[in-house]
């Protein structure tokens, strides 16, 4: 076959965000039968796309450096470069046959991390904790900015807080705060995250911050492009640190992190969790990473990250949380030692166990579609998941919480956890039938205990189909 040369014309929207590439190939392929065969550099398998198939029209991999896609088409063989990594290609191909006129749109998916063969080696079933530095640039930076004093989800009644406020108190005037001036406060939650999460893939090298070798995006509506307000900030955020000396301070805090993080190790028993979750659900996992910060409140998230395993050609994966530190619950004087572990365990439970909730929830998306759109769920208090697969799927993360800590606490500490895990989603986040859901999951379990958590969904979506 000739190896064609390829010019591409790209749409008039080349450059839809980031370095997010869409294009359309000028030429018209021809092909006597309808189904074509294609490749990849680095895969030595070779793929059928069935023309005559709309869920087939669209074949593709994630982007990797120097990695070509070769389709071969009747007489010729189109070949695409995937040389835009880490960001998204898409790339419209028209195929002709005897039956019909096919656009393929042969695609790069983006890369949100680059896992190294070595890093996987060295962090296959371990669960790590840090305060990255750009991480609590980041962190700082928000808390002092006006949006952040105003905000009422950062940790402030806090010693470190203050020898924030006292430290970079001279540089409150730097044009990095103006650009964190939010118009709409309903932009916060968004704005918010993108600037504290994305902090988290960049690192200082000597006292410049680059880019890190391992993660390129953790939060955003961009997964192609990766555009985000961190990194479109970081010019000013370098000059930050730069005219701050951001370093010395980090550097004067270091005992105080470090102190900071083995209390979280205290209080958080995540293996437990881990091989409990994989106890009751048919899913594996491969890491965890924490990463907190003294400044964070109640905001709290988690990023999952793939990696290709080449030692047994499978996938590598890796849950990272982003969360509060101990004084959510060191600072109130009246809890036991496990009430706090039980409470603090909360915070990293309910998003460890998306991992494994979620996946299960999809297998029933028509009949949580049906059931979980009704306003008997939540109420106005909720204004973040507004969808019924979320607002389900909320329930059911908390809920498997609140039969581990059943399992593994004492009555007396468990009925404390279980009833203010309880009170918070009701009166504080708007699911107003959590104990009704709570109570029927609690019954399910010890009626049936057997029966693994996934294997409860189709008796918990019986029961919810009668409280519309």
């Amino acid at each position: 076959m000739k190896l064609l040369k390829i010019l591409f014309f790209l749409l008039s929207m080349n450059s839809v965000s980031g370095q997010y590439v869409e294009e359309k190939i000028s030429k018209v392929y021809y092909s006597d039968v309808d189904t074509i065969t294609y490749k990849y550099s680095s895969y030595p398998n070779l793929f059928e796309l069935d023309l005559s198939k709309n869920d087939t029209i669209s074949p593709g991999t994630n982007s990797s450096k120097g990695i070509i896609m070769y389709a071969f088409i009747g007489k010729d063989t189109l070949s695409i470069k995937g040389d835009n990594y880490p960001f998204a290609r898409r790339s419209y191909v028209t195929i002709k046959t005897p039956k019909r006129t096919t656009v393929v749109v042969f695609r790069f998916n983006s890369s949100a991390s680059n896992f190294s063969q070595d890093y996987i080696n060295a962090n296959q079933g371990t669960v790590s904790f840090d305060l990255p530095e750009v991480y609590e640039l980041a962190n700082v930076i928000w808390a002092l900015s006006p949006t952040g004093k105003e905000a009422t989800n950062l940790q402030k009644d806090t010693q470190y807080y203050k020898e924030v406020e006292n430290y970079f108190k001279p540089y409150l005037d730097h044009p990095v705060f103006k650009k964190l001036i939010l118009e709409n406060q309903n932009d916060y939650s968004q704005k918010y995250f993108q600037f504290r999460e994305n902090s988290f893939i960049y690192e200082f090298k000597g006292s410049k911050i680059v880019k890190g070798a391992t993660y390129n995006y953790a939060f955003g509506a961009d997964w192609e492009g990766f555009t985000n307000l961190f990194t479109d900030l970081l010019p000013l955020v370098q000059d930050f640190s730069d005219r701050t000396n951001f370093r010395t301070f980090y550097k004067k805090h270091k005992k105080y992190y470090s102190n900071d993080l083995k209390r979280l190790q205290e209080l958080l028993p995540i293996k437990n969790m881990w091989h409990w979750l994989e106890n009751e659900f048919p899913i594996k996992q491969n890491a965890y990473k924490i990463i907190f910060s003294p400044l964070i409140g109640g905001s709290h998230s988690t990023q999952k990250y793939y990696g290709k395993d080449t030692t047994n050609d499978s996938w590598f994966s890796e849950s990272v949380m982003f969360i509060c530190d101990a004084n959510r619950y060191d600072s109130n004087k009246e809890l036991t030692e496990k009430q706090k572990e039980g409470l603090m365990s909360g915070v990293v439970f309910t998003e460890i166990d998306h991992n494994y909730v979620n996946p299960i929830s999809n297998n029933y998306k028509k009949e949580i579609a049906e059931i979980f759109n009704a306003k008997v769920w939540s109420d106005e208090q909720n204004g973040f998941y507004n969808n019924p697969q979320s607002v389900f799927n909320e329930y059911m993360t908390h809920s498997v919480f609140c039969l581990w800590v059943a399992e593994n606490y004492d009555k007396e500490t468990s009925d404390y956890v279980i009833n203010e895990r309880v009170k918070m989603n009701v009166a504080r986040r708007g699911f107003i039938k959590f104990k009704e859901f709570n109570d029927q999951m609690i019954q399910l379990k010890n009626e049936t205990p057997t029966k693994t958590v996934a294997e409860l969904y189709p008796q918990i979506i019986e029961w919810a189909k009668l409280q519309r």
